[in-house]
């Protein structure tokens, strides 16, 4: 009996004991699980939905874009960039020395690499190493590089531009979105150009991918993906033959010239210069580069054709006709008489012809672009109703987003009074005649309001896209609705733009065009840049050639072609050149001629520049 109540007390004991260790065991048990799934659970189910599943955007091919007859202009190249684990990386030092053998490395990129490793916070997620390898680096990559652990190579877009300096202020370039971090980085988007203005055409619809993921980041599975959408292709309507030889024809000058379609606005050949590579803002561009740009004292970054102000000197003088004979100022066979000085008050205006022109009629004025005959135009009518000729030519249109408003100044009294809270003064009206004083307009709109006179009236609305993934875009000339020009006053004007051609005392006798079908008329202007001393007037003006360069007069000129059934219009502006008669009109022929070998293929060709 008493054994048998020793054996009962020890396994009793022994019970107890491992009852209070399960008992022990459990309560901590259920302490970690009541603080996971209750204390902690919002905090691990998120981390539990991070580990398990990566979202991924992957970022589209860009549209392509294309000149009128389809040549590619900006395409999109494959490069290829070279990233790094860190989690897979045992010996740093190892690794970059084992790097250095096969793709080209200095010291300088020893360290950098070093110093990215050691810093790298995420080590799940990879590091670039290298961008743009060499194809000699890819293929000794390739064989390589499981050598290496850690090693990734990935494949990327950048914009390549075909015919990059031609095309730059037209095309523009696209750079990363570093600024708005953007969820997909290796998307590119539009800095300038059409590539900014039609951003949303051209750069698609990005796609996703859902990957499984461990806890370390590697991709275990992918559990779905939506392919990207490229981006629409556009083709423009300039001509890239015409583009390459007005590029040329400009040659050296700081300036702009614009070459368009009389019949339906499309822009065939626009030309600011100087240019620059857009292919530069392709890869990265250091600041030394950026400034050398930016800093430039003759701005290649700016779109003369389209953003350039200029005083447009006596190319803005069919304005002043057109109103007058609107407002029944002037008779067309009224004649005023010039001796070479205008007075208006204890003031004289000069014209620049020091002799003076003698007796003028409108035509004739024009021809000889007489400054007195055009002084007492601009008196008679008044600012007012010059800035509304003015715009309803079309100067300070907008036409759509890429050509935007310009910024230039059509002045009146109001404006005057809003900007230096001064009265309007008739000398100011004087110098609204000749084109100069506050007056200033782009390149682009003289082309508007040339092929507005060459239609007899009938607005046009410029346009450079030709086509938007195949589908036409159709550009047709409509009729004014603002004042409704009269043809009796065009046709005016417009002789004495035939005349300024073909009659030997017109301002451009030298430039014209000795084809009976292919006769032209234009007007050409010289805007001054500095002021003329009475004195030097009295010992006579200094030639442009003998003065510094940014002292010289702009020379301009604006033309159309063939006279009897307008097809092209053309401007030219060329800054501190000189005279627009002797230097601004020659290339105007010489870019209508090339308008008719390149658009029209009669090659009858006077060409100067080869």
């Amino acid at each position: 009996m008493y054994n048998d109540k020793k054996i009962k007390d020890k396994v009793i004991r022994r019970v107890v004991l491992l009852g209070g260790v399960q008992t022990v065991l459990f309560s901590l048990i259920f302490g970690r699980l009541y603080k996971l799934q209750i204390v902690d659970h919002e905090k691990y189910r998120t981390q539990s939905d991070k580990n398990r599943i990566s979202f991924l955007l992957h970022a589209p091919n860009r549209g392509i874009i294309s000149d009128s007859s389809g040549n590619l202009l900006a395409t999109n190249k494959e490069v290829y960039s070279l990233y790094l684990y860190p989690y897979l990386i045992d010996d740093i030092d190892k690794t970059i020395f084992d790097l250095s053998k096969i793709i080209n490395m200095g010291e300088e990129d020893k360290k950098h690499f070093y110093g990215v490793l050691k810093k790298h916070i995420r080590k799940d997620k990879p590091i670039l190493l290298k961008n743009f390898l060499s194809w000699q680096e890819l293929s000794t990559l390739s064989v390589n590089k499981n050598n290496i652990k850690g090693l990734e190579i990935k494949s990327g877009f950048i914009r390549e531009y075909n015919e990059g300096i031609h095309y730059a202020h037209i095309i523009g370039y696209t750079s990363k979105d570093n600024i708005n971090k953007n969820p997909v980085p290796e998307m590119l988007i539009g800095k300038m150009g059409i590539e900014k203005y039609y951003d949303n055409y051209l750069k698609g619809i990005p796609g996703s991918e859902e990957i499984e993921v461990n806890a370390n980041g590697n991709h275990v599975r992918r559990l779905s993906i939506k392919e990207s959408i490229t981006g629409s292709d556009i083709q423009l309507t300039i001509n890239s033959d015409l583009q390459r030889y007005v590029s040329k024809r400009i040659d050296n000058y700081v300036g702009s010239i614009v070459l368009m379609d009389a019949n339906n606005g499309n822009i065939l050949s626009s030309v600011s210069n100087p240019s620059f590579d857009p292919n530069v803002f392709s890869k990265p561009l250091g600041n030394k580069d950026w400034n050398n740009l930016l800093n430039n004292k003759d701005s290649p970054l700016i779109n003369r054709s389209f953003k350039g102000l200029y005083p447009p000197g006596s190319t803005f003088k069919p304005v002043i006709a057109l109103a007058a004979l609107k407002h029944n100022l002037i008779r067309n066979d009224e004649k005023i008489f010039c001796n070479g000085t205008y007075k208006l008050g204890n003031r004289n205006f000069h014209c620049w012809k020091k002799g003076g022109h003698g007796n003028l009629n409108m035509e004739s004025a024009i021809s000889e672009s007489c400054d007195v005959f055009f002084y007492e135009l601009a008196l008679r009518l008044g600012i007012e109703k010059i800035s509304n000729m003015a715009k309803e030519l079309g100067f300070g249109n907008f036409y759509n987003e890429y050509f935007g408003k310009s910024n230039g100044i059509i002045p009146d009294k109001k404006w005057k009074k809003s900007k230096f809270n001064e009265s309007w003064q008739k000398g100011e009206t004087l110098n609204v005649g000749i084109g100069q004083g506050f007056l200033l307009v782009t390149p682009l709109e003289l082309a508007v309001m040339t092929s507005n006179i060459a239609n007899m009236g009938k607005m046009i609305t410029p346009n450079i896209i030709k086509s938007v993934n195949g589908q036409d875009i159709n550009n047709e000339m409509i009729t004014s609705e603002n004042g409704k020009l009269i043809s009796s006053h065009l046709a005016v004007v417009k002789q004495g733009m035939f005349k300024v051609m073909n009659n030997p005392k017109g301002t451009a006798w030298k430039s014209r065009i000795d084809d009976n079908e292919y006769l032209m008329a234009g007007k050409t202007g010289t805007s001054q840049v500095r002021i003329i001393s009475s004195e030097e007037r009295e010992k006579g003006i200094i030639k442009n050639e003998d003065l510094p360069k940014e002292k010289r007069d702009h020379a301009l000129f604006i033309g159309f072609a063939p006279y009897n059934k307008p097809r092209f219009v053309t401007v030219v502006i060329l800054e501190n050149a000189g005279g627009g008669s002797k230097y601004a009109a020659p290339v105007g022929k010489d870019v209508l001629l090339a308008a008719r070998k390149y658009i029209l293929g009669k090659d009858l060709f006077e060409d100067k520049k080869g």
